[in-house]
Parts: C-alpha cells; structure tokens; sequence
C-alpha cells in the first residue's frame, strides 16, 4: 500500500485513505499494546473452540450495499483476520433490496478443513443456493 499511497492517493477510496492515516497517527507505544492484545486473543481461542467445532458469526450489518463503489464495512470480518482464524461467508437469503444476506463462520486457527466441511454441511441443510439463486453443485 506504500506505493499506493505515495503515488495514487487519491485513486484510494476514502475508506482506504482514512485507515491508512490512522495508520500513520498510531503511536508506537498503541501500536504495540494492540499487537499484545491480539496475542492474548489468540491465546484464548484453543478454549473457545473446545466444545464447539465452528462458530456462526455476523458477517455484515445488513444486506450488501447496492453498486460497485463498496463491498461494505469489514469490522466483523477483522477481528477475525486479526485473530489469525479461516472464516467464510455464505450468502443464506435476500434483503429487502433483493441484495444477498449472508452469516459467516469462523473455525480455529489451522482448522480450514473443518470449517469448510462445516460450511458444506449448512450451505446443503439450508438450501441457500436456491434462495440467492446459485448454481448447486454436487
């Protein structure tokens, strides 16, 4: 993103932009407490997942946004990012703007093979390829 945001800042979207400069106002001293937090977090996701095999989180607040211009806010993707977990997103129905609703879930770190046959599992029991009008593989 250096490149970027030395070069075609402005081609950035002001989404983009604005993490970038907080970025850049974070002292060193936040910066490091918040790479401590994430390591405390990711201490206590083995507990977390002892008794389940994947969670069913939010994916979004809502349905996904109309035009190209957004993909939408991604805060309740990031903290899984930060955390180092697989998670996937399906979509499961449509919103009021007949635009795709979706649940994401989240497995523990180096578990992809689970979530996804725990994605399979749900996206199969609830027929959601029908409802946002997916082709249905075998």
């Amino acid at each position: 993103m250096a490149f970027a945001w030395d070069r075609h800042r402005d081609a950035l979207s002001p989404q983009m932009r604005r993490t970038i400069e907080n970025g850049h106002n974070t002292s060193y001293e936040d910066y490091v407490a918040a790479r401590q937090r994430l390591d405390a977090g990711r201490a206590l996701l083995p507990a977390v997942f002892e008794e389940v095999d994947i969670l069913l989180v939010p994916c979004v607040l809502g349905e996904a946004p109309q035009g190209l211009a957004t993909t939408g806010d991604p805060g309740m993707q990031a903290m899984w990012t930060a955390l180092h977990t697989p998670s996937i997103t399906l979509p499961t129905h449509r919103g009021p703007n007949n635009l795709p609703v979706g649940i994401q879930l989240v497995a523990q770190r180096y578990d992809d093979d689970r979530l996804l046959a725990g994605a399979q599992w749900i996206w199969q029991k609830i027929g959601a390829s029908e409802l946002v009008g997916v082709a249905r593989s075998q």
